[in-house]
């Protein structure tokens, strides 16, 4: 392309104004329709996480205290090296 030719495009690009169409509040409504379905989506899968991994939690518990109690070797031990403890 002409140097020339590209010097116009330039300069009448400069003189353009913003266009009169204004749609500032449409895309900001439609961004926060988008953003508030997606945190949803990702706040239900947090959820879902977060009980499943309280259920697993919760399993630990039981099993630790099954074993705590159920164990007198364990006990034993844990008397043993208590002093190190305090």
């Amino acid at each position: 392309m002409n140097r020339l030719k590209l010097q116009d495009l330039f300069d009448a690009a400069r003189s353009e104004g913003a266009p009169s169409v204004d749609v500032a509040d449409t895309v900001m409504a439609s961004l926060a329709a988008r953003r508030h379905a997606t945190s949803a989506v990702l706040n239900r899968s947090l959820l879902w996480m977060s009980m499943g991994s309280s259920a697993v939690a919760a399993a630990v518990m039981v099993a630790a205290y099954v074993a705590w109690h159920g164990s007198g070797s364990v006990n034993e031990i844990l008397k043993m090296v208590a002093w190190v403890a305090q």
